[in-house]
């Protein structure tokens, strides 16, 4: 563990449905000091983001029923219409072709990580933009 906490205090809604994807994840962000609200559906995702209105949403795009586009378009739209600051969004996915890196970001994700996450790489990019939102907050 780092002897700073990169991610103290912040609420980090995951929306992963492999269960031990989102058990790693989970003790990961945890272990840098995040409260993470864990889902295994965008549906579950939509209501726990709307519920929390988390600093960050990590959100894998390939999920069963409804994908992380329906649930981007979800926060944003509720985001939108309750004058809330906008999460900010990560999408995760094993897709190498690029239009999904494009089509996440044009759906309302500010970032775009392939599968497997790299640990540092994800809690250094959170940290970052979650910072930066608090900084355009005040």
């Amino acid at each position: 563990m780092n002897a700073v906490l990169r991610l103290d205090q912040a609420t980090i809604v995951l929306v992963e449905d492999d269960p031990h994807s989102r058990a790693s994840l989970t003790m990961l962000l945890e272990s840098e000091g995040a409260r993470v609200v864990a889902v295994a559906d965008a549906e579950e995702g939509v209501e726990a983001a709307v519920r929390e209105l988390p600093d960050a949403v990590i959100c894998d795009l390939d999920l069963p029923t409804m994908d992380g586009f329906y649930l981007i378009q979800r926060l944003r739209d509720h985001e939108i219409r309750g004058d809330h600051a906008p999460s900010v969004a990560v999408a995760l996915t094993g897709h190498t072709d690029d239009s999904y890196r494009l089509r996440s970001i044009g759906e309302g994700f500010q970032h775009f990580m392939m599968k497997p996450a790299q640990p540092d790489e994800l809690v250094t990019l959170l940290h970052d933009a979650i910072d930066a939102r608090a900084a355009g907050m005040h």
